[in-house]
């Protein structure tokens, strides 16, 4: 029946997990087995409850297997879909299910997903099923007109059906809403194809089987006659009988009712459950009823994860106001769920019940009130298991809270901001005050605070009276200036929060970072990261929207101005040239310098293959494990580096050198290192990237700038073409003398050539290496990227040059360090896979984290509001703050596919070693997502109300401290 081995599997996956997870992963089995099929593991934040998902899924596929089940249901709920994004890769522990978009997670699409699947020959061979749902958009649609790809695949299946082929047009119309660009740009061919596809794939059984359950479903004849009078009615324009909402959300739940009906789950996995407890309820509600259905199944296993499954107090605040102890009430739901049995149900209640009775009565030198404690913890312990992290460490002192003792400095800015505040709100005739907190938490509040009902009623008090409006001088604190951030200078301080943030964020010189230094560098890190050990990525937590987007904004361009504008006050007048903050993007100073210029016919870039050729030779002159492990410094390496590279450039020169010509030769810089691999590498590593180069949709290497691909790669085929022909014909290679520098910049391309430390890294593929050291290449041509270089080093001799001190920032930056400890954190996240399709989901997942994806921060200013209040531009909406060294991540509005990259991208740069260092985000942050991999640092803003919300980044130190293991005293990494 099997095509793959659970024994492998289940080896390979309880292998990864540590002591602790592997026995709450028995004790998930131990207690499946013994008819306890709902299970919940609340064990504390940030001990690996995905983890511990993940050995339950292998654990319950092996029970199934003896079950004789023939494909093994995985249903995996969480929050929303960055979440889903995040761990559903880390579920699949096959690597058989096709995971490259989860954004089919309502329940009311789940009919084509199955069908999908089931129809999979990979998915089948790998027995097990993995099917990702969102609560809140799956069962909760009570509102709203459900997303463009619901209504796309509803519509593909009710234009098949008889009662509607006679009005196709109008249902389109109705399905569209007001999507219209994503309907007809993809949504509708999307799914209409998907549709047709399984059609043919199942001979018509799909999407007969759908349709036939719609035909049966007992609502069916008022849905379809109230459906069909609605689009008569929006035909010929009359008087709705229901809203497009109304009607549209009964063919929601009717699609998500016949879904649920087809899942059939074998195991539910509910991850961070008490953010949908709605889940649990056993009403008779729509949302009871679907979600009984779905949890209910004859064989259906459940198994909840929280940290925090039910409220740990009430107080008795709480308890006098709502006449119940909400804790204890939730507490009860919770194990009522659990145990699905009213024999066990009572038994608990008695038990517990008891021993409530006991601790109310209790009486010094009782030790009977032991016996009850553990009977109740039994009891409990039958459908709970729960691992705290006090218990797995070898000490409880493993939070660094000291900052606590240092106060914050305040100065008169800070409390002036204030005054100006509440002064400009005084005279309108508002009935607000200015909360203290929003002076405390936010600078420049006028340019910040969108959408606050303060800062509106202002707007619209001063449109009604202008002349009121007071002068700039007399708000300078509350509004960023423009011409001050165009010229790069330093803003007035006045927020005492921002500059202790400030502070930790650029300590060391951090802003001429552009990675996360590796925690276990192989030698001692040199330039601007000299004194970079200990730094970390910062996670700040605020309770109010505008302070992520003034952190992104404000700290951005601190860092910015410490390199960019230092630079710029550092050149003379005649370079000042595009040097202003809001110059225009493409020409923004300091220009990219890493370009295959091509200028009268010929190429100028050549050297810059020294940053994207893995020479396999260069690469094997270097093992960084064999090095650390005996201790080398960074002037051993050099050293033995020199010698191996003098004796193959020995070689070269006796082969291709020509002793006439006493003329420097740059080709030296990026031929030796072929000729030493040998033409027929170099060929084959060509016509590799010449296929990839297809695929590149961002590339800064070439000067001319066009959406056209063939445009933009017009400079780098050229270079291609020059180099091909030296490889054609290498015994017309005849180089001239070698350049003064040449064995250095050798050794430093051994140590710190992107390509070459990616070669080493990530098996050995000349193509992925290229590939992806063309994204840091294109980082590196940032304005930001180019300041750093320059101020690290100097301006070189010539543009030409800049990529040689490009290397030596990645050698001083222990850039094969930092690749070898990101490649190690994602392949835990890709989960076990083969070795060769390890590399390469490790490699996507590189190249969409670190592809550059700007983004800005609309701040008001003083001006643009006075143009609006005085109408002279309505739409004026202030200055345009860049966003790339801190970011925010809030609440956007919608669930839209775009929203969700968004979130999902800033996710995935913060999760690696590169920009963004700072993240700034409301409660969503806290909603079971990760941000742990570069972070040890959590600032709160504001002080959350609930003390479980403190603390969120415990995951972060041991994990990354212990990423390095040993034997013997040797790092075998």
């Amino acid at each position: 029946m099997l095509q793959f081995n659970i024994d492998e599997i289940e080896k390979r996956t309880l292998s990864g997990l540590k002591d602790f997870q592997r026995a709450t992963v028995e004790r998930v089995d131990y207690l499946f087995r013994h008819n306890q099929n709902r299970v919940l593991v609340a064990d504390e934040v940030g001990m690996g409850k995905t983890l511990i998902a993940r050995g339950a899924i292998v654990k319950t596929a092996r029970l199934r297997i003896e079950e004789k089940d023939d494909l093994f249901k995985v249903i995996y709920i969480c929050s929303n879909q960055n979440i889903a994004n995040q761990n559903i890769r880390k579920l699949d522990v096959t690597g058989k299910n096709a995971i490259g978009s989860v954004s089919d997670t309502r329940l009311s699409m789940q009919h084509l997903k199955i069908t999908e699947q089931e129809n999979d020959p990979q998915i089948k061979e790998g027995f097990i099923q993995l099917i990702p749902l969102t609560p809140e958009t799956s069962f909760r649609m009570t509102t709203g007109g459900g997303s463009v790809q619901e209504r796309a695949l509803m519509y593909a299946i009710l234009r098949r059906m008889p009662d509607f082929k006679g009005h196709v047009t109008s249902l389109e119309k109705f399905m569209i809403m007001d999507a219209v660009k994503a309907w007809d740009g993809w949504a509708k061919w999307n799914f209409e194809n998907r549709v047709a596809e399984c059609e043919k794939m199942t001979k018509g059984v799909y999407p007969q089987n759908v349709i036939e359950k719609i035909l049966n479903y007992q609502e069916y004849e008022s849905i379809r006659d109230m459906l069909l009078n609605h689009l008569h009615e929006r035909r010929y324009n009359k008087q709705l009988t229901y809203s497009n909402y109304y009607v549209m959300n009964k063919l929601r739940v009717m699609f998500a009712r016949i879904s649920v009906s087809m899942l059939e789950p074998d195991l539910v996995i509910m991850d961070e459950f008490q953010r949908f407890k709605f889940l649990l309820s056993s009403d008779d509600s729509e949302l009871g009823i679907l979600a009984h259905s779905f949890l209910s199944g004859h064989d259906t296993r459940v198994l909840l994860l929280s940290a925090t499954p039910y409220k740990l107090y009430s107080t008795l605040e709480e308890i006098d106001e709502n006449q119940l102890d909400e804790h204890y009430a939730e507490f009860f739901q919770v194990m009522n769920f659990l145990f699905d049995d009213e024999v066990k149900d009572i038994k608990f209640k008695e038990v517990w019940k008891n021993y409530s009775h006991a601790l109310s009565e209790l009486k010094a030198g009782d030790s009977a009130i032991i016996r009850m404690k553990e009977l109740a913890e039994n009891a409990m312990y039958q459908g709970v298991s729960r691992t705290e992290r006090i218990s797995v460490m070898d000490s409880g002192d493993y939070t660094d809270d000291s900052s606590v003792k240092h106060h914050l400095q305040i100065d008169e800015n800070d409390i002036n901001s204030y005054i100006q505040m509440s002064r400009l709100l005084s005279k309108t005739d508002s009935n607000h005050s200015l909360p203290v907190d929003y002076a405390k938490s936010c600078p420049y509040l006028m340019s910040f605070m969108k959408k606050y009902k303060i800062k509106e009623q202002i707007e619209k008090y001063y449109i009604k009276h202008p002349d009121e409006f007071g002068s700039e001088r007399e708000q300078c604190l509350l509004w960023l200036n423009r011409n001050k951030i165009n010229k790069y200078d330093e803003l007035p301080k006045t927020n005492a929060r921002l500059e202790a943030l400030k502070e930790k964020a650029f300590t060391g010189g951090a802003e001429k970072y552009l990675w996360i230094p590796p925690s276990l560098p192989y030698y001692e890190m040199q330039g601007a990261y000299k004194n970079s050990k200990g730094f970390s990525k910062i996670l700040v937590f605020s309770a109010w929207e505008m302070v992520p987007r003034m952190i992104g904004a404000l700290v951005s361009y601190e860092a910015e101005r410490l390199t960019v504008g230092k630079l710029v006050h550092q050149i003379k007048n005649q370079d000042k040239k595009n040097t202003g903050y809001f110059a225009d993007g493409s020409r923004r100073y300091p220009v990219a310098r890493l370009r295959f210029n091509v200028s009268n016919g010929e190429v100028r870039g050549m050297s810059l293959f020294a940053l994207l050729y893995p020479s396999k030779t260069l690469s094997d002159m270097y093992l960084p494990i064999e090095s650390l492990n005996n201790h080398e410094s960074l002037e051993v390496i050099e050293k033995s580096v020199r010698l191996k590279l003098k004796e193959k450039l020995a070689i070269i020169e006796e082969k291709y050198g020509d002793s006439g010509n006493n003329k420097e030769d740059a080709r030296w810089y990026y031929l030796a290192p072929m000729l030493m691999d040998g033409v027929i590498y170099a060929k084959h590593w060509i016509e590799d990237i010449v296929w990839e180069m297809n695929t590149d949709e961002e590339d800064t290497t070439s000067e001319v700038r066009s959406s056209s691909k063939d445009k933009r790669n017009k400079g780098f085929i050229a270079h291609i073409d020059k180099l091909r022909s030296y490889l054609d014909a290498p015994e017309e290679i005849h180089l001239g003398r070698k350049p003064e520098d040449l064995l250095e910049t050798l050794v430093n391309m051994v140590l710190g050539s992107p390509a070459i430390c990616i070669y080493r890294s990530n098996g050995r593929s000349t193509a992925r290496a290229t590939s992806l050291a063309k994204v840091f290449v294109n980082n590196f041509n940032l304005p930001e990227s180019t300041a750093i270089i320059d101020l690290a080093y100097g301006r070189c001799r010539d543009d030409n040059s800049h990529w040689q001190n490009v290397l030596k920032y990645c050698k001083d930056g222990c850039f094969q360090a930092m690749i070898d400890e990101y490649i190690h954190m994602l392949k835990e996240t890709a989960g076990f896979q083969s070795d060769g399709n390890q590399y390469q989901i490790v490699h996507d997942m590189m190249m969409d984290s670190l592809k550059i994806h700007t983004a800005t921060y609309i701040a008001d200013t003083y001006p643009d509001f006075k143009k609006r209040i005085n109408g002279a531009d309505r739409k004026s909406d202030g200055c345009r703050i860049r966003s790339s060294y801190a970011v925010g991540f809030t609440k956007d509005a919608g669930d839209n596919s775009k929203v969700v990259m968004r979130k999902e991208n800033i996710r995935n740069a913060f999760n690696s070693p590169m920009r963004p260092f700072v993240l700034a985000t409301t409660s969503i942050g806290q909603e079971g997502l990760d941000f742990h991999n570069y972070c040890r640092v959590i600032m709160h803003w504001n002080l959350p109300s609930n003390p479980i919300d403190v603390g969120r980044i415990l995951r972060t130190f041991k994990i990354k401290k212990n990423v390095e293991v040993t034997d013997n005293g040797k790092i075998i990494i």
